[in-house]
């Protein structure tokens, strides 16, 4: 990372993401999952990323992705995103963070990023990551995650996250992270909605799902045009 230049980049980046008030509100977000055992969970994650052999795999990887048919599966998923209108959503929600200058500060980090090189770096490394199993064991991972209650504790962080008056940040950049805060707000509670991506996926064309997708659609959109 030292020799192509991401330290510094990160260093920057940082920098701009103290500007925008963003490191402060990450500390409080960080107490907050301290608070409902996140960190906690976290541990005993990457303990059985261990010993399911996850930190070994990270050298190799993304080749299993097309065995076990992911990149099909993704296409299907994508499909019916654009079906009931989730892509459109997401443009708007795009949109908005456009209006409020975060899609700005992403590009240029993305700029400062290729500029390192570190966009090649991340290609090289996907390359390597193809070589074996990753994505069989990062089911095992998830599994293991769900079994030590991440999922559900991830749920509550993003829950208190988003209702919390105490992160509500300084009125100087208050709308910026309102934006955010909103979206990740309504990320959450449509995490519980019968769709999701992954139920999507599972989700035969004719099963009859199109009406309760389509409000789930609705409620997406009335969440971003309400920014």
């Amino acid at each position: 990372m030292q020799t192509v230049g991401l330290i510094h980049t990160l260093e920057q980046c940082l920098n701009r993401m103290q500007t925008m008030g963003l490191i402060h509100t990450l500390e409080q977000c960080l107490n907050r999952m301290q608070t409902v055992g996140l960190i906690h969970t976290l541990e005993q994650c990457l303990n059985r990323m261990q010993t399911v052999g996850l930190i070994h795999t990270l050298e190799q990887c993304l080749n299993r992705m097309q065995t076990v048919e992911l990149i099909h599966t993704l296409e299907q998923c994508l499909n019916r995103m654009q079906t009931v209108g989730l892509i459109h959503t997401l443009e708007q929600c795009l949109n908005r963070m456009q209006t409020v200058g975060l899609i700005h500060t992403l590009e240029q980090c993305l700029n400062r990023m290729q500029t390192v090189g570190l966009i090649h770096t991340l290609e090289q490394c996907l390359n390597s990551m193809r070589t074996v199993g990753l994505i069989h064991t990062l089911e095992q991972c998830l599994n293991s995650m769900r079994t030590v209650g991440l999922i559900h504790t991830l749920e509550q962080c993003l829950n208190r996250m988003s209702h919390s008056a105490a992160i509500e940040p300084p009125l100087a950049r208050s709308r910026t992270l309102r934006a955010r805060a909103q979206l990740t707000g309504s990320a959450s509670r449509e995490a519980k909605e019968p769709l999701s991506c992954v139920a999507a996926c599972h989700t035969a064309p004719g099963s009859g799902n199109t009406a309760s997708s389509l409000t789930v659609s609705e409620r997406r959109l009335d969440s971003c045009s309400g920014l």
